[in-house]
């Protein structure tokens, strides 16, 4: 109310200072007279405009909030998104999230946690500072008990996000719903997929050789024998030892230290220098240190055999 007092009072200002300005024109020659009702009807434009946009309320645009016939001490707000939170509308039509509670008391059989979108929210109208629809933006930032992904590696899609999370490919279309802001046909490095807590099936993070098996390329060693090593596949799909510790990142899922056969050892492409099966002479024991340790056997001195001691009465020679 107190805004549009004022943005009546501007325009009368406005409208008397025209009055005033044209009315002095009459004492100016005819020649000077129409430049001079030219200029001074774009400077009052231009004011004009300039007011129109300071003093504009939200009474001029379109109300979310409806009357509600049981009470009118409350007003009716239906949720656009299944992630709005009480303490995000509190703030929003309030101004203050800590409002929440009041909504809370207002909705006793709400849950608080989990509001689905079109929900009805009462909200009380003395506490009500705005009446517009809060924006997509603003409503995810206040988004609460979501598992958030990132996405990290090359080839992640969607669906195989919903896949790896929630155990269907086809929750790819809530994944989307719950990211109102996301290309869901184009995700790319950096962004972050909010995931409904009710949906997840795993909060193990995404590994990155399940997103390589997507892509054309994908490269894996698959374990045969139980004393395989990690440094032994570096350094033959490699070309050096040393890269153990990027393949064995490659790998969370699998014990470095604890090789079992049938594990896939993905290996990512920027490391693989052959695509050749893994030799079995490559991981045999070096025969020149197994022949020192036989030599070594050999040549340790047999242990001398101690003399038996017997018990109880001793015999004599006979004479």
């Amino acid at each position: 109310m107190a805004v549009r007092i004022k943005y009546i009072v501007a325009k009368c200002m406005i409208s008397g200072m025209m009055v005033l300005l044209l009315s002095g024109c009459t004492t100016v020659k005819e020649m000077n007279l129409s430049h001079k009702y030219e200029n001074s009807k774009s400077w009052f434009k231009g004011k004009w405009q300039t007011m129109e946009a300071k003093f504009q309320s939200d009474d001029d645009k379109a109300s979310a909030l409806e009357p509600y016939s049981k009470n009118s001490k409350y007003v009716l707000y239906r949720t656009q998104w299944s992630y709005e939170t009480l303490p995000g509308i509190a703030e929003w039509f309030t101004g203050d999230s800590r409002n929440w509670k009041q909504l809370a008391q207002a909705n006793p059989k709400l849950n608080p946690e989990r509001i689905h979108a079109n929900a009805p929210i009462l909200i009380p109208a003395k506490l009500v500072k705005k009446k517009t629809a809060p924006t997509e933006a603003f409503a995810a930032k206040h988004r609460v008990h979501y598992f958030v992904h990132q996405v990290r590696w090359r080839g992640e899609t969607l669906s195989l996000i919903a896949k790896w999370y929630t155990g269907h490919y086809g929750n790819w279309k809530a994944l989307a719903r719950a990211n109102p802001g996301l290309n869901p046909n184009h995700i790319t490095l950096g962004n972050r997929i909010h995931i409904p807590a009710e949906m997840m099936k795993t909060k193990k993070r995404l590994p990155r050789k399940v997103v390589a098996r997507t892509l054309p390329g994908y490269f894996a060693h698959t374990v045969t024998k139980t004393d395989e090593k990690f440094a032994d596949i570096a350094k033959w799909y490699t070309g050096d030892a040393s890269n153990q510790k990027a393949i064995a990142g490659a790998n969370p899922d699998i014990d470095p230290d604890f090789l079992l056969i049938g594990n896939e050892i993905y290996i990512p492409s920027k490391f693989l220098v052959t695509h050749q099966p893994m030799d079995r002479q490559s991981i045999q024991k070096n025969p020149q240190v197994t022949q020192k340790r036989s030599q070594s056997k050999a040549a340790s001195p047999a242990p001398k055999q101690k003399k038996m001691m017997l018990f109880g009465p001793k015999q004599f020679k006979a004479n």
